[in-house]
Protein backbone atom coordinates (compact mmCIF):
# COMPACT_ATOMS: atom_id res chain seq x y z
CA UNK A 1 0.00 0.00 0.00
CA UNK A 2 1.33 3.46 -1.42
CA UNK A 3 1.50 6.42 1.64
CA UNK A 4 -0.95 9.25 2.09
CA UNK A 5 0.62 12.12 -0.01
CA UNK A 6 -1.32 15.00 1.28
CA UNK A 7 0.02 16.91 -1.95
CA UNK A 8 -1.15 14.51 -4.05
CA UNK A 9 -4.46 14.67 -2.65
CA UNK A 10 -5.06 18.33 -3.11
CA UNK A 11 -3.65 17.88 -6.80
CA UNK A 12 -6.97 15.36 -7.09
CA UNK A 13 -9.48 17.90 -5.61
CA UNK A 14 -8.52 20.55 -7.57
CA UNK A 15 -9.00 18.68 -10.72
CA UNK A 16 -12.52 17.99 -9.27
CA UNK A 17 -13.27 21.71 -8.63
CA UNK A 18 -13.65 24.69 -11.31
CA UNK A 19 -10.36 27.03 -11.57
CA UNK A 20 -11.76 29.76 -9.53
CA UNK A 21 -11.32 27.32 -6.31
CA UNK A 22 -8.67 25.63 -6.86
CA UNK A 23 -6.66 27.73 -3.70
CA UNK A 24 -4.37 25.15 -2.04
CA UNK A 25 -5.64 26.90 1.31
CA UNK A 26 -9.44 26.47 0.45
CA UNK A 27 -8.31 22.86 -0.72
CA UNK A 28 -6.39 22.16 2.68
CA UNK A 29 -8.93 24.04 4.52
CA UNK A 30 -11.19 21.09 2.99
CA UNK A 31 -8.96 18.34 3.45
CA UNK A 32 -8.37 19.13 6.94
CA UNK A 33 -12.30 19.24 7.22
CA UNK A 34 -12.47 15.64 5.90
CA UNK A 35 -10.26 14.48 8.67
CA UNK A 36 -12.16 16.16 10.85
CA UNK A 37 -14.81 14.22 9.84
CA UNK A 38 -13.55 10.98 9.97
CA UNK A 39 -12.08 11.85 14.03
CA UNK A 40 -15.37 12.71 14.92
CA UNK A 41 -16.68 9.56 13.68
CA UNK A 42 -13.94 6.93 14.88
CA UNK A 43 -13.41 6.39 10.96
CA UNK A 44 -9.14 7.26 10.77
CA UNK A 45 -8.70 3.89 10.21
CA UNK A 46 -10.23 3.81 6.91
CA UNK A 47 -10.60 0.11 5.60
CA UNK A 48 -12.57 -0.36 2.10
CA UNK A 49 -11.94 -3.34 1.26
CA UNK A 50 -14.65 -3.72 -1.26
CA UNK A 51 -14.91 -0.89 -3.73
CA UNK A 52 -18.35 -1.70 -4.52
CA UNK A 53 -19.53 -2.33 -1.34
CA UNK A 54 -21.84 0.29 -0.76
CA UNK A 55 -22.19 -0.66 3.19
CA UNK A 56 -18.34 -0.32 3.90
CA UNK A 57 -17.89 2.76 1.63
CA UNK A 58 -17.87 6.61 3.58
CA UNK A 59 -21.04 8.02 3.79
CA UNK A 60 -20.30 11.19 1.07
CA UNK A 61 -23.55 12.80 1.96
CA UNK A 62 -22.82 13.44 5.84
CA UNK A 63 -19.76 13.97 5.13
CA UNK A 64 -20.49 16.94 2.55
CA UNK A 65 -23.24 17.83 5.22
CA UNK A 66 -20.26 17.96 7.82
CA UNK A 67 -17.99 19.99 5.83
CA UNK A 68 -20.76 22.26 4.63
CA UNK A 69 -21.69 23.22 7.96
CA UNK A 70 -18.00 24.18 8.93
CA UNK A 71 -16.71 25.86 5.71
CA UNK A 72 -19.12 28.89 6.20
CA UNK A 73 -16.93 29.82 8.90
CA UNK A 74 -13.93 29.73 6.85
CA UNK A 75 -12.22 32.46 4.43
CA UNK A 76 -10.26 30.43 2.46
CA UNK A 77 -13.60 27.73 1.37
CA UNK A 78 -16.46 30.24 1.55
CA UNK A 79 -16.81 30.39 -1.96
CA UNK A 80 -17.33 25.81 -1.96
CA UNK A 81 -20.92 24.99 -2.50
CA UNK A 82 -22.16 22.04 -1.49
CA UNK A 83 -21.66 20.43 -5.25
CA UNK A 84 -17.93 21.36 -5.33
CA UNK A 85 -17.71 20.33 -1.77
CA UNK A 86 -19.37 16.60 -3.06
CA UNK A 87 -16.60 16.59 -6.11
CA UNK A 88 -13.79 17.36 -3.59
CA UNK A 89 -14.75 14.63 -1.18
CA UNK A 90 -15.39 12.31 -4.24
CA UNK A 91 -11.68 12.89 -5.50
CA UNK A 92 -9.99 12.67 -2.03
CA UNK A 93 -11.75 9.38 -1.38
CA UNK A 94 -10.90 8.05 -4.74
CA UNK A 95 -7.59 9.36 -4.50
CA UNK A 96 -7.16 7.33 -0.75
CA UNK A 97 -8.93 4.26 -2.56
CA UNK A 98 -6.30 4.66 -5.47
CA UNK A 99 -3.49 3.98 -2.59
CA UNK A 100 -4.82 0.95 -2.01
Amino acid sequence: MKEFDENEAIKAMAAAVSEELRSEDALLEVLDLIYDYYDENGDLEIDISDDDDEDSAPDIEAMVSFISRHVRKNSAAKDFTRADIEAAVRAEINYELSLQ
